[in-house]
């Protein structure tokens, strides 16, 4: 079962919600967020968690750098895992609750993209949440390495 919704806010927020089984009745369940700097919004970003109770956060836009430690922002529930910009802007982060089995699956070099293997109860299920920043300069291009990395060509 996959369901999806979207809400915009005044703030340019979106929200988008999957729903997939991950075990007997448990959905696993995926929040997309626009953070346009998680720097400063730190409690507002926990708050729509909370408010949602998701099982895995995929984040763009974290403005965040490599001097900026994950206790700064994110909370010990969840493992977190980030690809950040070497410049202003831009970012990527998944964080996936502590009770559901991750790992990091590739990191790209180049682009703002970031793949993590989340766990279902059944080990037969796997999923493969690919958290993505486009710069709208780099036009096509990101999306061909992402079609490259995760052998998925996609319908673009």
């Amino acid at each position: 079962m996959f369901k999806s919704t979207a809400e915009a806010s005044a703030e340019e927020e979106c929200v988008v919600t999957t729903v997939a089984h991950i075990s007997e009745g448990k959905p696993l369940v995926l929040l997309q967020v626009n953070c346009w700097s998680i720097c400063n919004k730190s409690l507002k970003f926990w708050n729509l968690i909370d408010t949602y109770n998701r099982g895995v956060v995929t984040g763009r836009g974290s403005w965040l750098s490599e001097e900026i430690n994950n206790v700064e922002v994110f909370r010990d529930d969840y493992i977190t895992f980030r690809r950040n910009r070497c410049s202003r802007g831009g970012g990527v982060f998944i964080c996936v609750t502590n009770y559901i089995g991750c790992r990091v699956l590739w990191t790209d070099e180049v682009f703002e993209m970031i793949a993590v293997e989340v766990k279902g109860g059944n080990p037969k299920f796997a999923w493969e949440v690919v958290g993505v920043y486009r710069v709208s300069n780099e036009g096509m291009r990101v999306i061909e390495r992402l079609a490259a990395r995760t052998g998925f060509p996609g319908n673009y």
